[in-house]
């Protein structure tokens, strides 16, 4: 499902699809790299609250509004779009 992202260790992100870049914080780069190792969306809350020592609360919500912004920026494979009118190199909003 994210066989056209390229992820850095430092949270830069290639979307080969668009020529898009992005550049994400350290929770959101530990949460696309478990999602890009085949950890399923329902399991990153549990991941990310043992990760980062947060509540389950807190991890729940940080991990939907994660996954609502790929989605919204078409990173998901199967939602990507390759379109040229996106624009590149810039830094995702909401913290990611």
């Amino acid at each position: 499902m994210y066989q056209h992202l390229a992820l850095s260790d430092s949270g830069f992100l290639f979307d080969t699809r668009t020529g898009n870049t992005y550049t994400l914080n350290k929770t959101a780069t530990w949460m696309l790299k478990a999602l890009m190792a085949g950890t399923a969306e329902a399991d990153l809350a549990k991941g990310l609250s043992e990760h980062f020592e947060v509540d389950e609360g807190t991890a729940q919500r940080d991990a939907e509004q994660f996954l609502f912004r790929l989605r919204d920026l078409h990173l998901r494979d199967a939602e990507a779009r390759s379109d040229a009118n996106q624009d590149s190199g810039r830094t995702a909003p909401g913290g990611m």
